[in-house]
């Protein structure tokens, strides 16, 4: 399938009627393997998976061997980004950065294959490529993009899906990318920023980020759809995708270049997330209304790790102390708490895809354990609005993380005693304006600007002494699916 119209996700599908629900779990969307800017169709009780249709794939039905290949239950599929970054003012240093992704995915349904009803097989890899336009040009906190990442060809997911009870219940073990599941805002998803997928307040405190793209960890995830209108999902897996340190001076994917270390030796992380679909308009203004669909999610999660305090050391004195052991003092366990809201406010009529949105997440997390305590996003997305473009999405969206406080004060012990330099960490905010045009079935183009002020959280800037500048970035995403 093609990327516009995909991303519901299981998530979306999830929350259908029973029947269609579980399947829509069992059976994951192409586009569940990018990390961001994909148009998602809005949430609403009667949606199914489209059909496969080669009209919407660039090989088509690549010289026959894609029906074959359905016919024994096998769906092959690749897809690949390419993006163009530019800082056009403030920022660290100016100029123009590339980096790109390709993937490839194979589905295998043991029902079409050999006969063993509702189960899934799932394999898929990444091919990463380019340089981090965020580390070397901007200094941001946030990404500019999902695919901001260390170059790496590896293995991304791997895991076995089964159905019971008419499927509504959904079973997955495996090496498992949460991120496409848990804590994801449908609208948001639509925006190139990392932050509006795996957000802040998880990559940076979690062992690696956790279990998001690219990393998958190995664990257990379980979907229940005792009602049409709510989903109850929960996750076991490993806390640290790449086995190292939480502090270390090598890079994620320098610790497990392949995608194939498969640790388990830190601790545990358990996810609990609960979904509820509704139609606002009907509950508002009767049955007769345009239907104005949201799903509303409330989560959480708890690690059973060791994680560093941010300003005590292993002795109780601050770490900021020229006399300090510089060993951070450990805290077994750490948890976070969200909600989710994506809700459609605006349609055009009855049955038509003119549609407003409006999404908004917030995370509350440990203060003892964590940089970040307290995170927000929020935005708009506007559907097929644009006369003579009805495949296009525009959008626009806002987010800030927020400093624990003690992270606070650890910058302030430190330029008490001399041991750095700066002002105390202030929040990091950016917004996000983002048009995608679908220019073929196959092909979607999406120039983006961002404006980053508080870069870095108030860091200075290495070559100046100065803090980071508040910065504009341009950016261009090509997504093709073939």
């Amino acid at each position: 399938m093609s990327v516009a119209g995909w991303r519901a996700g299981v998530v979306i599908a999830a929350l259908m009627a029973a029947g269609n629900a579980a399947r829509a779990a069992s059976h994951p969307l192409v586009t569940d393997i990018l990390p961001s800017g994909v148009p998602l169709p809005v949430p609403a009780p009667t949606f199914v998976l489209p059909p496969d249709d080669a009209g919407t794939e660039l090989l088509g039905d690549a010289w026959g061997a894609r029906p074959w290949l359905d016919r024994h239950g096998v769906r092959l599929t690749a897809q690949d980004v390419e993006e163009l970054w530019g800082l056009t003012g403030g920022g660290l240093n100016r100029g123009a950065t590339y980096d790109g992704m390709t993937a490839m995915a194979l589905l295998l349904d043991t029902n079409a294959a050999f006969g063993w009803h509702d189960g899934a097989f799932n394999i898929s890899a990444l091919q990463i490529r380019g340089r981090s336009f965020t580390d070397e040009r901007l200094g941001a906190l946030n990404p500019v993009s999902g695919y901001d990442a260390g170059r790496s060809t590896r293995l991304f997911e791997v895991w076995y899906g089964q159905g019971f009870f008419g499927d509504r219940l959904d079973i997955r073990v495996g090496s498992l990318d949460l991120d496409t599941e848990f804590l994801v805002s449908q609208n948001a998803s639509f925006f190139l920023n990392a932050s509006f997928g795996w957000p802040l307040s998880t990559s940076s405190n979690l062992y690696s980020g956790g279990p998001s793209w690219p990393y998958s960890a190995l664990g257990t995830r379980v979907k229940w759809s005792p009602l049409s209108a709510l989903v109850l999902m929960g996750a076991v897996t490993d806390d640290n995708p790449t086995g190292g340190p939480f502090y270390s001076s090598d890079g994620d994917t320098q610790r497990d270049a392949s995608g194939t270390r498969f640790s388990l030796g830190n601790g545990a992380l358990f996810v609990g997330e609960a979904q509820y679909w509704l139609d606002l308009a009907r509950n508002l203004s009767g049955k007769d209304a345009p239907a104005l669909p949201g799903t509303w999610k409330i989560g959480g999660l708890f690690d059973s790790g060791a994680f560093p305090d941010p300003r005590y050391d292993a002795r109780g004195g601050l770490l900021a102390d020229p006399d300090s052991s510089g060993d951070p003092r450990e805290h077994r366990g750490n948890w976070m708490t969200y909600v989710v809201i994506d809700q459609m406010i605006w349609r055009e009529k009855v049955g038509s895809d003119k549609t407003i949105n409006v999404f908004v997440r917030a995370t509350a997390s440990n203060a003892t354990r964590n940089r970040f305590t307290r995170e927000v996003q929020a935005g708009f997305t506007f559907d097929e609005l644009l006369p003579g473009r009805p495949d296009d999405t525009f959008g626009i969206a806002w987010g800030v993380g927020l400093y624990g406080r003690r992270a606070a004060q650890a910058a302030r012990d430190a330029a008490r005693f001399g041991t750095a330099t700066g002002a105390p960490p202030r929040p990091e905010h950016h917004i996000e304006l983002t048009y995608q045009a679908a220019v073929t079935h196959w092909l979607n183009l999406q120039p983006d600007v961002q404006y980053f002020w508080g870069v870095g959280g108030g860091a200075t800037d290495g070559d100046t002494g100065r803090p980071i500048r508040n910065a504009v970035v341009t950016g261009l995403n090509m997504t093709t699916t073939f």
